[in-house]
């Protein structure tokens, strides 16, 4: 049942986010999952809460870093991509969307095929 109740949420909130950003962009962007990670309004450093999005895990790399960047471009995203993240093949963006924090992730390297990974893009 948590299982099932979880992908409705997750679900519901993906579609509302990613017609808001569309929104917001003035134009279509590809469909990213969506959850609300409220886990930082009980950290006692004052962590911001915020939404974290992932570009779909399955995507090949090269597509997944086309994606992340077409958001990344859209709603003006910074990169924040830290070592570990690099080390794992992933990517990181951050940024605001309305008045509440955003971060999405992407897997833009993948370990094998090798013909499968791409430099990353940088944004000008």
């Amino acid at each position: 049942m948590t299982d099932s109740l979880t992908m409705i949420a997750i679900d519901a909130l993906s579609m509302q986010v990613n017609s808001y950003a569309s929104q917001i962009a003035g134009k279509p962007l590809p469909p990213v999952s969506w959850m609300w990670d409220c886990r930082a309004r009980l950290d006692p450093t004052g962590a911001e809460a915020e939404f974290c999005g992932i570009v779909h895990p399955d995507l090949p790399a090269a597509e997944s870093n086309i994606q992340l960047v077409t958001w990344a471009r859209a709603l003006a995203l910074t990169d924040a991509t830290e070592l570990r993240d690099a080390a794992a093949g992933r990517r990181v963006f951050t940024g605001s969307l309305g008045n509440s924090r955003i971060r999405l992730t992407a897997v833009i390297e993948t370990p094998c095929p090798a013909s499968e990974t791409q430099p990353l893009i940088t944004l000008p």
